[in-house]
């Protein structure tokens, strides 16, 4: 079972982000707002059971105070990141379960690909510029996690104040995400 974090500002993009996670049962998205919903997202949001809502004021910091919270929530075996403009590629779901299959209890880092064709990780460790939130499969153990910083970088800063040794997180080099890509360009 995964929990999906995705802290949202309520942009447009939330619904092509939640499309594009693939649930299996057991599988839940957590939705990390203020919940200001507008009347066509709340009802794509309903039409999906496996969506819980977890009201958070505004951070205003790329959505790391959304992540804290919504961490503590999180019910799945392991969880994952996604922001409310960027979407998972078709598949995702499915590599997911072979990397937790084959290096159960490790954090996995697979890739993500930014408009303008950018490919993190470019090497397999964890560094700032290297690393970003939609790559990340975390083991949910919470006495391991992190804090999310409240500035750009943040997603690095989980990592490196996470305690799991650096060592022993897994690169994968399946690309899972798009960030914030033009839904009408292929990628």
């Amino acid at each position: 079972m995964i929990s999906f974090i995705v802290p949202t500002t309520c942009r447009p993009s939330l619904v092509r982000t939640l499309a594009s996670i693939e649930c299996i049962d057991g599988d839940e998205i957590l939705l990390v707002s203020d919940m200001s919903l507008n009347l066509h997202m709340q009802s794509f949001v309903t039409e999906r059971p496996e969506i819980r809502c977890i009201h958070c004021p505004p951070g205003k910091d790329w959505g790391h105070t959304e992540r804290n919270v919504a961490q503590q929530h999180a019910r799945g075996e392991y969880i994952a990141h996604i922001d409310d403009d960027d979407w998972y590629m078709p598949g995702t779901r499915d590599l997911m379960a072979d990397a937790i299959t084959k290096t159960h209890g490790l954090p996995i880092m697979f890739r993500m690909r930014f408009p303008c064709g950018i490919t993190l990780w470019r090497d397999p460790k964890v560094y700032c510029g290297n690393v970003g939130t939609p790559m990340f499969l975390i083991p949910n153990h919470p006495e391991k996690f992190g804090t999310w910083g409240s500035f750009v970088g943040g997603d690095c800063s989980f990592l490196e104040t996470s305690k799991w040794p650096l060592d022993e997180y897994v690169f994968r080099p399946e690309v899972i995400a798009l960030l914030d890509h033009d839904p009408g360009v292929a990628p």
